[in-house]
């Protein structure tokens, strides 16, 4: 008979899992807990909840999500950052963080409803930035635009340049 506790547990990360497109799975077996909450406040920073969770209930929640296909990840000690801003900093974090530690793992994830292996979430860190993605397309919208209103300034001037030479010959000699 499940508690009251769990059914919470379960009903607030159905939520997440809904809410959120962007979720890695990550293993923290052997982290201090005074290192589980540097790593929650890195990643609060970029707008990321990380939760740790028993697996048979994160998969429960997951499926009532209509997220399936987690349950290969669910093994052993498992924590979910759940990333609602930028998802290649978010995976750059947590790579960076399971280098430096040594310890932490990222097992994988899920991206919409396309399951990622480990593998997966390491090319999804080496994306450039949400914000890096934005400028770039401005830049290529832009570039042609301002090329064209470079080249219609030119002809803009030539013609009055033209203009003003011939109302020059046409003055009176004085």
């Amino acid at each position: 008979m499940p508690n009251a506790r769990n059914l919470e547990f379960v009903k607030d990360l159905e939520v997440k899992f809904r809410s959120t497109r962007t979720v890695f799975v990550t293993d923290y077996r052997g982290l201090k807990v005074s290192d589980l909450a540097n790593l929650r406040r890195q990643l609060r920073e970029l707008g990321v909840d990380f939760r740790v969770a028993k697996n048979t209930l994160a998969l429960i929640a997951a499926d009532r999500s209509g997220l399936t296909g987690l349950g290969a990840l669910l093994k052993g000690p498992t924590a979910i950052a759940f990333a609602s801003g930028d998802v290649s900093a978010t995976a750059k974090a947590l790579g960076d963080y399971a280098r430096v530690s040594r310890i932490f793992t990222v097992k994988g994830g899920a991206l919409g409803s396309q399951i990622l292996s480990a593998e997966d979430v390491v090319e999804v860190a080496k994306l450039p930035a949400k914000k890096q993605l934005q400028a770039d397309l401005v830049g290529v919208v832009q570039g042609p635009a301002a090329g064209l209103i470079g080249v219609l300034n030119g002809a803009l001037s030539s013609m009055v340049h033209a203009l003003d030479e011939r109302a020059k010959q046409l003055e009176p000699a004085a």
